[in-house]
């Protein structure tokens, strides 16, 4: 009977990292193996070191700011093994298959806390070795039809307002999973969000992707500095506060915004001091024409000024399935009308006209733009200095209206004297 571990044990070669090595092994053990696969298809999918020539026809296919991806044939493809009656594993099939090839930049010494990819339900397949750069490589699924950014640039006509909510469920889903691990993004937008089409029904399924910013919760940033893309970054960071879980919401919430505009958050504006300020001072992304209230209400909320009155990941989970469901699904759905009104204090007729509405809408929303030439989208450094304290504006308030969430404003705002400030922006 042949182990899961014989290529690992077989090949001779390794990553040159014993803590590479084995964190690989150690995805061996059942209690370890990959979740997506075990759940879906009854067998796990380990993790294995693959050497790099056993990799074909690589091809360059995008960059970001700390890492670049290839499409390329994995000659073997992936091994999946199933659990038989008598404890052991059994080899079930491999075969050539495309993969993508993810370079992380500057990662000679990786640690195995990066690989944070198979925590939540990306396919995360193995590891090689670039053996010109001498950088690892992740072996993963090949997305297919690229990212967020991709999908609304091509085609944001044809995603529905039942699309919509469907990709926020698979997105929040994932972000859900990652923070209950204890692990935060922190470069979170729709670049990081990759499209793959469901092969049975031809949905396009949506996850988060590219965790190599993330840290534990309760670990600091060493160095102070902030990465990612600026419009996406919550405002508390960008004044010096650490990144938590509710920086992420707010990253979702802008997210959300784009899914209703099909644009890029601020494409119009340098990405820089200047659009900072306007952040911390409570400028938020547009949405599009014909936007329920109830929706953006709900991103309203995940891009308050204060990180408090911000959803958790499991809360918005809860709310979108709920949306999802009563208006696009209500034979599926399995609660009743009641809870439906309960959380959102309308009634599901009344909701599901309103987004029907939206969705006739869609085809008067245009999609041109033209890029600032410093709206810069792949992930960077920053580093801000005296930025004022973060406030809502007051469109952003108008939708907040719980007396509890006001009154906090209020107290936060007695302390918060913008006039003092002095700050110079060059640009």
């Amino acid at each position: 009977m042949e182990s899961p571990n014989n290529r690992l044990e077989k090949d001779e070669s390794s990553s040159g990292n014993e803590e590479i090595d084995k964190f690989i092994k150690e995805t061996i053990d059942e209690n370890n193996c990959n979740y997506y696969y075990y759940y879906y298809y009854n067998h796990p999918l380990f993790l294995e070191w693959v050497p790099y020539e056993r990799f074909e026809n690589i091809n360059q296919i995008g960059e970001g700011g700390f890492a670049k991806v290839y499409s390329a044939t994995w000659s073997d493809g992936k091994i999946k093994y199933a659990k038989q009656d008598d404890g052991k594993w059994k080899k079930i099939g491999s075969e050539p298959m495309k993969i993508a090839l993810k370079r992380i930049k500057g990662s000679h010494n990786m640690p195995p806390e990066y690989l944070n990819e198979d925590t939540t339900y990306l396919k995360f397949y193995g590891l090689t070795k670039d053996p010109n750069t001498k950088e690892f490589m992740m072996i993963m699924e090949l997305a297919d039809q690229g990212n967020l950014r991709n999908v609304l640039s091509k085609d944001f006509k044809n995603i529905l307002w039942k699309d919509k909510l469907y990709i926020l469920n698979n997105i929040i889903r994932d972000l859900k999973n990652l923070h209950k691990l204890g692990y935060i993004h922190k470069d979170f937008h729709s670049g990081n969000i990759l499209q793959t089409c469901n092969s049975n029904n031809k949905t396009n399924i949506s996850y988060v992707s590219d965790f190599g910013l993330s840290r534990p919760i309760n670990e600091k940033n060493s160095d102070n500095k902030i990465y990612g893309v600026l419009p996406y970054i919550a405002p508390e960071v960008l004044n010096g506060e650490p990144y938590t879980t509710s920086s992420d919401i707010y990253s979702f919430g802008v997210v959300m915004a784009e899914l209703s505009t099909g644009r890029p958050p601020f494409y119009e504006r340098k990405h820089s001091l200047s659009l900072a300020l306007e952040i911390c001072n409570g400028f938020r992304p547009e949405f599009g024409k014909g936007t329920p209230e109830i929706y953006k209400k709900l991103a309203y909320r995940c891009m308050s000024a204060n990180p408090k009155q911000r959803p958790t990941a499991n809360e918005l989970h809860t709310l979108l399935y709920y949306l999802y469901y009563c208006i696009f699904d209500i034979e599926n759905f399995p609660y009743s009308e009641d809870d439906f009104q309960e959380k959102f204090g309308h009634e599901i007729e009344e909701i599901k006209l309103k987004f029907k509405k939206a969705d006739e809408e869609i085809k008067n929303i245009s999609t041109l733009y033209k890029n600032n030439s410093d709206a810069i989208y792949t992930s960077r450094a920053f580093k801000f200095n005296n930025l004022p304290k973060p406030i809502d504006s007051t469109i952003i308030l108008s939708y907040l209206d719980d007396d509890n969430y006001r009154e906090s404003i209020e107290h936060d705002s007695q302390l918060n004297n913008l006039d003092v400030l002095n700050i110079s922006i060059n640009s």
